[in-house]
């Protein structure tokens, strides 16, 4: 991931980085904490063009779910975005809730290779993204000395 971050992605001149991070990792049977130097690593490269940066942790679908490090890399996305002060778009939670909570069958949100998002999901995705980026955009933004708000007229 990281040798293409310069060429896919930095030398773009991105406003928004949506940064899709562990999952391949997870199914390759990888081990989860020497990831979190390379998260940071991208991250330090990604902040310092300037552009905002959203994690987004793994897909909660069945191939993903029966590797022993799912749960410990959301976890490390989670902390890492934490630690960065970056954005942190939970689709792991997001999904399990429509499979734990709406009790909606894998296959209703997950193509049929028991991995991809199907389109459905994505949409849904897509929504409560953009919702989510327009929510921080009009938040205000704090400073040391608090939030910025407009001067009141005299």
């Amino acid at each position: 991931m990281l040798a293409r971050l310069d060429t896919a992605v930095i030398r773009e001149k991105p406003d928004l980085v949506l940064w899709q991070v562990g999952t391949n990792s997870v199914l390759r049977d990888k081990s989860v904490q020497p990831h979190a130097a390379l998260l940071r690593e991208g991250l330090s490269r990604l902040k310092a063009t300037g552009a905002d940066v959203v994690l987004i942790d793994p897909q909660y679908a069945p191939k993903v779910i029966a590797k022993r490090n799912a749960e410990n890399m959301v976890s490390l996305v989670a902390a890492t975005a934490t630690l960065e002060g970056v954005s942190h778009f939970r689709r792991f939670d997001l999904m399990r809730h429509w499979h734990e909570t709406e009790h909606l069958p894998f296959n209703a949100f997950v193509s049929r290779d028991g991995l991809h998002m199907n389109d459905w999901s994505y949409a849904c995705l897509a929504k409560a993204l953009g919702l989510a980026i327009a929510e921080a955009a009009e938040r205000p933004t704090a400073t040391a000395i608090g939030p910025s708000i407009a001067p009141l007229e005299q």
